[in-house]
């Protein structure tokens, strides 16, 4: 019992006024640009929920996305392979595939040669090796995600996203580069528009030949480890922010409809075994959000960052019964499960 009253109690009081900031904006550009609205990866969640009590005539529309999914299915796309292959890894080769983009070892071994796979790569150092792969490889490659990009694809069409609605489209996401935004753009030749938390250069809009345009509600030009704790403590807020499934890695068409799809997730941690913990936070975010609008609350940005900055570097700030639930999947780093308050020593 006292469990879910500090559960609710943390959530209408840390994410209750972060999330009704950005959705309140939100809001007020939807008004003055109206788009369909798509909520992204596991955060989308929990937005397209808050969202819908802010403003209840908006629609918006929870998108299964991903960047490792879209890394996999773009990689015959070169221009995807910036956004890919940016991303710091030290491991094996064969784990760098498994991980950063979902491919199954059995695919892997398909590409590469049995006696690289237990290479040590780094990652950006050796993208040179890794593209010399994906271009020596690019027809196995592409025959081994065809059928994975076609039907989602076809998922996009049935939520209404296509390559002539994705630039009347918003997309809904905490930050901080754009990359799922990207991809999409890349993923259906069309210029976006997005508005997340924070960027870290919303003025980096290039998606292959098109454009990604950038909103942000706290901050902008922001670089990790540069003091900004809403950037450099991220991951609690993507801890918190996550949805009853792990990572989605992929896609299938069912074999009944043309429009029913089977969607695949990856391994649950801590958060997806005990969602029932998290959902007492969202419970109090969401009474937190509808007492705001009730009443007419508003916070400045400055607001927002101090008391993120509070809960993140305090430990009794935190109850104890969130605690756990600050476990967060980086395998796209070539890391397991990582706890946000082990790894910031508080």
């Amino acid at each position: 019992m006292l469990d879910s009253v500090s559960l609710r109690e943390f959530g209408f009081n840390f994410c209750g006024p972060i999330l009704y900031t950005y959705l309140s904006a939100v809001n007020n550009y939807v008004k003055q640009s109206p788009a369909k609205i798509y909520c992204l990866a596991r955060e989308g969640y929990i937005l397209q929920k808050g969202l819908h009590v802010v403003n209840s005539e908006l629609q918006p529309t929870y998108l299964y996305a991903s960047r490792t999914f879209l890394f996999r299915i773009s990689l015959s796309h070169k221009d995807s392979w910036e956004f890919s292959l940016g991303h710091g890894f030290e491991g094996k080769l064969g784990d760098f595939f498994v991980s950063r983009f979902g491919f199954t070892f059995e695919q892997v071994k398909q590409f590469v040669d049995q006696d690289k796979l237990d290479d040590e790569v780094t990652i950006p150092e050796d993208r040179e090796q890794i593209e010399t792969i994906l271009t020596s490889q690019s027809d196995i490659i592409e025959a081994i995600i065809k059928p994975t990009r076609s039907a989602y694809i076809k998922y996009l069409a049935t939520i209404g996203l296509t390559s002539d609605t994705a630039a009347q489209s918003l997309f809904l996401d905490v930050g901080y580069s754009g990359t799922i935004q990207k991809l999409l753009s890349i993923l259906l030749k069309s210029n976006t528009n997005g508005y997340y938390f924070i960027t870290t250069d919303s003025s980096k809009t290039q998606a292959g030949d098109f454009t990604a345009n950038l909103n942000y509600v706290f901050k902008d030009k922001v670089k990790m480890g540069g003091g900004y704790f809403m950037l450099d403590r991220s991951m609690f807020l993507e801890s918190l922010f996550t949805s009853p499934d792990g990572q989605f890695i992929d896609i299938m068409e069912s074999p009944v409809s043309s429009d029913d799809f089977h969607f695949c997730f990856g391994k649950r941690n801590y958060t997806q075994h005990h969602f029932e913990k998290l959902n007492l936070i969202f419970e109090g975010a969401l009474n937190a959000i509808a007492q705001f609008k009730e009443h007419g609350i508003t916070f400045d940005i400055s607001e927002i960052e101090f008391l993120y900055e509070q809960y993140v570097s305090k430990r009794n700030m935190l109850p104890s019964a969130s605690w756990p639930l600050f476990e967060f999947d980086d395998a796209i780093s070539g890391f397991g499960n990582v706890n946000s308050m082990q790894f910031f020593g508080i």
